[in-house]
């Protein structure tokens, strides 16, 4: 017997439902992708809760949209959470305050895969001239999403991806192959996943613009990789984005130190990665080396340094 979403004994279910919600992050040196994956089976009641996290009623059951007239906070909390400016506004600062605590304490809801590029290793002769930036996001992004779903559902003989949702982004949506091919692609080669739209859909990840609360599901995963890309390269000295950074630390510490540990407290095995890639730069190699198809083959890792971690002593020492 297996157990389902909610840690009761099942039998072995044959098919499974998702929603994906993607997004990307990065810096000078890195890309990060980002992939939310939603099972059917949870999605109400994980749409739900980020929600009523926004209320700020002072008693009753808080649940958002149901709030009396007395909740005075309902305007200014009905606001887009972004990592980018979350220091414009104290509401979206306790908002993504409360969402982060909602994944440390979680235990079996909130599937996420977090790929890094190094663009410094990246042989991107490999990706042509032209439109070169979307070629390798396509590439990578058709990545996280086997590497995602077909480890954390492995036990199910099909995957349907009944919809891909990324925020908007108009260099990715006027592009000539990034809304069709990762679907295509994917659908064509690959037996156990399916999808059941043949494009990406792009949403706004203002909720009140969309007016599609799926956008709550964007803010979550920008607000991850934003914390992520922080804790990791230091991006940003801003105080509230420290502070979210460091409040999401030991989770990413314990996710590229440990990510195999199925003791750990807070449950991430099967449902939470970050891996890297490439481990080695290949330019100067002969492809027809040992030396170079061994590497190739060794090219994802998951331990870096955390640059956050780390600012108190790289002031001392500077």
């Amino acid at each position: 017997m297996n157990k389902d979403l909610f840690g009761q004994k099942t039998r072995k279910a044959s098919s499974i439902k998702l929603k994906l919600f993607c997004d990307e992050s990065g810096s000078k040196d890195w890309l990060y992708i980002g992939v939310m994956i939603v099972p059917e089976k949870i999605e109400p009641l994980f749409l739900q809760e980020l929600l009523n996290m926004r209320c700020g009623h002072p008693e009753g059951d808080k649940i958002w949209g149901q709030c009396s007239d007395e909740c005075q906070r309902h305007k200014h909390n009905n606001t887009e959470v972004h990592y980018s400016d979350i220091e414009k506004s104290k509401d979206k600062y306790f908002i993504a305050e409360k969402w982060l605590n909602y994944l440390l304490n979680d235990g079996n809801k909130i599937y996420f895969y977090i790929l890094g590029i190094d663009l410094r290793k990246l042989d991107k002769a490999q990706f042509g001239t032209q439109r070169q930036a979307n070629n390798i996001y396509n590439r990578f992004f058709r990545t996280a999403i086997l590497k995602s779903v077909k480890s954390y559902f492995h036990n199910y003989s099909s995957i349907t991806i009944e919809k891909i949702f990324h925020d908007k982004n108009k260099a990715l949506e006027t592009d000539l192959h990034f809304p069709w091919h990762s679907i295509f692609y994917i659908g064509n080669r690959d037996d156990k996943v399916r999808f059941t739209s043949n494009k990406i859909s792009f949403i706004n990840s203002d909720h009140r613009k969309s007016k599609n609360p799926y956008s709550n599901f964007i803010q979550f995963i920008d607000l991850l990789l934003g914390c992520i890309n922080n804790c990791l390269d230091h991006i940003s000295k801003n105080a509230d984005k420290e502070a979210l950074a460091e409040k999401s630390l030991p989770l990413i510490e314990r996710l590229i130190e440990k990510p195999n540990n199925k003791n750990s407290s807070y449950k991430y095995v099967g449902r939470q990665k970050i891996d890297f890639f490439p481990k080695h730069n290949l330019s100067s190699l002969d492809e027809k080396s040992l030396e170079f198809r061994y590497r190739k083959m060794d090219s994802f890792y998951h331990k870096r340094v955390l640059q956050l971690k780390n600012k108190n002593q790289l002031s001392l020492s500077c």
